[in-house]
This record gives C-alpha cells, sequence and structure tokens, in this order.
C-alpha cells in the first residue's frame, strides 16, 4: 500500500494505493493484501477509493513496481494535480516491507 509520507497533499486523504494482483480464477486481492505472496497472473495498480487501473502488468518485482508507477501516474496526479511524484520519496514503504524489516532486527533489551 502507498500511504502518503509526511508532507500533506490535499485532496490525497481517501486515495491510498496499493498493488492488486489479480488471480488465475478471476479475482484481485485487496488493499490489505500483499499482491507479491498471492498466486498472480498479472499487477495492477488500485486505489482505495475502488479505482482499478486498465493496464496489467507480469507479476514479479518490476511488475509491482510499474503497478506502484502507474498507481501515481494514472490516478494519484491526476486526481490531486500534484505533478511528478516519486513513490520511493513520497509515500511511506509497505505495511508488508516495514513489518519484515521489524521482525529481522535484534531484539532491543
Amino acid at each position: 500500500m502507498l500511504d502518503i509520507g509526511p508532507v500533506e497533499i490535499p485532496g490525497s486523504d481517501d486515495h491510498e494505493g496499493f498493488v492488486s494482483a489479480d488471480t488465475a480464477d478471476g479475482r484481485a486481492t485487496g488493499i490489505w493484501a500483499d499482491a507479491r505472496r498471492a498466486p498472480a497472473v498479472a499487477y495492477r495498480a488500485a486505489c482505495e477509493c475502488g479505482w482499478r487501473d486498465d493496464v496489467a502488468y507480469v507479476p514479479g518485482p518490476c511488475g509491482h513496481s510499474a503497478a506502484l508507477r502507474a498507481f501515481v501516474d494514472h490516478h494519484f496526479v491526476p486526481v490531486t494535480g500534484v505533478r511528478a511524484l516519486d513513490p520511493a520519496r513520497h509515500f511511506l514503504p509497505a505495511w508488508s516491507a516495514v513489518v519484515g524489516v521489524r521482525a529481522l532486527a535484534p531484539a532491543m533489551a
């Protein structure tokens, strides 16, 4: 999920993006699922407001990155009017990435 980072962007409150996985049985994963863990046949950019991109990407690291970029370019920028956003700089990392990093960190005494 792409949560907005430390800078408040007007009009962005209802637009948290994520990568949705299309599965072979025709389902699509939701905002709380990690598409990288689903048996995906395609990735798509999606938003909590219900928007889903028409463009499908091949599952894998490149497709995941492309879908995140597509969320910004195809949905978030047109809705908010903000230009030149970089998902790596302007958004917080996916919760699953943060949880994974914390799980690997040594316990603090």
